[in-house]
C-alpha cells in the first residue's frame, strides 16, 4: 500500500488529467437484458506543489428499450485522496447521468453508488462539491407491438387450426359413412311434380297415344337409365349369386331388405327391395319369385319385417318354364324355425285367395298372412283389360288397409320388376286421382327405379298404365262404364267388400 503511495506521489505532479468521460449506450430488442456497469477511480496524493487541476469525471449511461425489455444500468464511482503537504486541489463536480428511455411494459433500473475515501492529509481537506446523480426517464407515448410474440403465436395457432379442421373434416365423413352403413333405408327421392290436371288428360293421352303411342315411347326411353349407376354389391358376392334368378335382375345396397344373421354374415341377403308407396316411403317390398334355395329367407323375411298381405302376380310356370317356386304347403311344412299352414285356398276367375297360419318355432308366436294370386296377368305382357287389375288392387287395397298399415305388402312375380312394378304404380296412381285430381305416371316410374332396376319392365306396360289412367278418369267423369269388382265369387268372401263406383 506504501509502495503504490509513493508511486502516485512521484507520477502525478508531472500529469495533468484530462476530462474522463465514460459513456455506455445500450439498445435492446424483446427479450433481451442489457446491463451497464461504470466505475471510475479518481486518486490523488501527497504532492508538495499544489496538485493539477482535475477535469469533471462525467458518467453517462443511456438505455433504450422496446417492449418487454429490462435494462439495469450501475455506476460505481470512488473519489479517493491521500495525504498530501500542500493544499488539495478543488475536485470538480463527479456527475452520473443515467437516461432511460422506455416504451409501455419497460423496467429500467439505475443505480449508482460514489464513494468517497479521504486519508490524513497534513494540511486542511479540501472542500468537494457534492456528487450529483441524475436519473432522467422519458417515456414516449409509442405503442408497443409484440412481433416477436405474436409471430411465435401465429406459427402455433394456424397449424393447431387447420390440424382441427382437418379432424372435423375426417369425423364428418367418417360419420356420414357410418351412418350409411347402420341405416342403409331407401333414399328419398321425391315423385315428380310435373303431373297433368286430370281435366287436361284426355288430350295429354291422346297426343302421347297418336303414331302407335309414339310419345309414350320417348318418355319410357328416358326411364331406361335411371338408379342403373347405384351399387349391388352384396347382390354380386360369389356367396349370394346363386340366390339371384336372373343375372340382369338383382337389388341396390341402398334399398335392399336385409335379413337377421344367423351366424353367417351373408345370412342377410335376399333379392328384395323397399319400394315406396303413396303412404310410406317403405309400403312395399318388391321381390323375386322364391327359388328352391331360398323359400326359407322368404318366410324368414315375412316374419321378420311383420309382413300380413302377401301379392303373386305370377304362376309358378309358364310356358313352360319355372318363374316362381310354389313356396306355400298343402298342408303344414317347416322352413327353419317358422312353420307354414294353408288354412284356405280359394281359385277364382282371375286370381286365388290362400290364407296362412305362419308360427315362429322358437316362440310360440302365431300371425296369419293372406294371400293374393293374380292368375290372368301373362308374362311380360299386360291384362286383357285394366278393369280386371283396377278391381284387383282394390281387392288387396281394402286388406292393406286392415292388417298392414305399420307393416310392408310384399309384391312378387318372377323378377320382381315388371308385373310388380306395374302393381305398385296403379296403386299409387289411384291414390293421385283420388286425393290430389292429378296423374304423374312418369314421376311414379322414376321415382321406383330409385330403388330398384328395371320396374315397369317394358314398354307395353308403361302404356297400360296410362291406359288405366285413361279408364279411370273417364269413368269418374261418367264418360265410361262404372269399374266394379268383375269377379263376383270374391264378393262371398269378403263381405264388407263394396261395389266401388271411381
Amino acid at each position: 500500500m506504501n509502495i503504490c503511495h509513493c508511486y502516485l506521489f512521484i507520477i502525478c505532479p508531472y500529469i495533468t488529467a484530462s476530462p474522463v468521460t465514460t459513456s455506455s449506450s445500450s439498445t435492446s430488442t424483446p427479450t433481451t437484458s442489457t446491463t451497464a456497469n461504470t466505475t471510475t477511480i479518481s486518486s490523488s496524493t501527497n504532492s508538495p506543489t499544489p496538485a493539477p487541476t482535475t477535469s469533471p469525471v462525467t458518467t453517462s449511461s443511456s438505455s433504450t428499450s422496446t417492449p418487454t425489455t429490462s435494462t439495469t444500468a450501475n455506476t460505481t464511482t470512488i473519489s479517493s485522496s491521500t495525504n498530501s503537504p500542500t493544499p488539495a486541489p478543488t475536485t470538480p463536480p463527479v456527475t452520473t447521468t443515467n437516461s432511460s428511455t422506455s416504451t409501455p411494459t419497460t423496467s429500467t433500473t439505475a443505480n449508482t453508488t460514489t464513494i468517497f475515501s479521504s486519508t490524513n492529509s497534513s494540511t486542511p481537506a479540501p472542500t468537494t462539491p457534492p456528487v450529483t446523480t441524475t436519473n432522467s426517464s422519458t417515456s414516449t407515448p409509442t405503442t408497443s407491438t409484440k412481433s416477436g410474440n405474436t409471430g411465435l403465436i401465429v406459427g402455433i395457432v394456424v397449424p393447431l387450426i387447420l390440424i382441427l379442421l382437418i379432424i372435423a373434416l375426417i369425423l364428418f365423413f367418417y360419420s356420414r359413412r357410418q351412418t350409411k352403413k347402420q341405416c342403409p333405408d331407401i333414399p328419398v327421392h321425391n315423385i315428380s311434380n310435373s303431373g297433368l290436371k286430370i281435366e287436361d288428360y284426355e288430350e295429354y293421352f291422346k297426343r302421347k297415344h297418336a303414331d302407335s303411342n309414339c310419345g309414350f315411347a320417348e318418355d319410357y326411353e328416358e326411364l331406361k337409365s335411371v338408379g342403373t349407376a347405384q351399387s349391388k354389391n352384396a347382390a354380386l358376392s360369389i356367396e349370394n349369386k346363386a340366390k339371384n334368378r336372373y343375372t340382369n335382375v338383382l337389388p341396390y345396397d341402398s334399398s335392399r331388405v336385409r335379413l337377421s344373421m344367423c351366424g353367417n354374415p351373408f345370412d342377410d341377403y335376399i333379392n328384395a327391395n323397399y319400394i315406396p308407396g303413396y303412404n310410406s316411403r317403405k309400403e312395399f317390398i318388391a321381390a323375386q319369385g322364391p327359388l328352391p334355395v331360398t323359400v326359407n329367407e322368404f318366410w324368414r323375411m315375412m316374419w321378420e319385417k311383420n309382413v300380413y298381405t302377401i301379392v303373386m302376380l305370377t304362376k309358378c310356370n309358364e310356358q313352360g318354364r319355372v318363374k316362381c317356386e310354389k313356396y306355400w304347403p298343402s298342408e303344414t311344412h317347416h322352413y327353419h324355425n317358422i312353420s307354414v299352414t294353408t288354412t284356405s285356398d280359394i281359385p277364382l276367375d282371375s286370381w286365388t285367395i290362400r290364407d296362412f297360419r305362419i308360427k315362429n318355432m322358437k316362440t310360440a308366436e302365431t300371425r296369419y298372412v293372406r294371400q293374393f294370386h293374380f292368375t290372368a296377368w301373362p308374362d311380360h305382357g299386360v291384362p286383357e283389360t285394366t278393369e280386371v287389375l283396377i278391381d284387383f288392387r282394390h281387392l288387396v287395397r281394402e286388406h292393406m288397409d286392415q292388417y298392414s298399415r305399420h307393416s310392408p305388402t310384399v309384391v312378387h312375380c318372377s323378377a320382381g320388376v315388371g308385373r310388380t312394378g306395374t302393381f305398385i304404380a296403379i296403386d299409387q296412381l289411384i291414390f293421385q286421382i283420388e286425393r290430389e285430381s292429378t296423374v304423374d305416371i312418369y314421376g311414379i316410374v322414376n321415382d321406383m327405379r330409385m330403388h330398384r332396376a328395371l320396374m315397369v319392365q317394358t314398354e307395353e306396360q308403361y302404356v297400360y298404365l296410362h291406359q288405366c289412367a285413361h279408364d279411370i278418369i273417364r269413368a269418374r267423369t261418367g264418360t265410361n262404364v262404372d269399374l266394379i269388382y268383375q269377379n263376383n265369387e270374391a264378393l262371398n268372401i269378403y263381405q264388407n267388400v263394396k261395389y266401388l263406383k271411381l
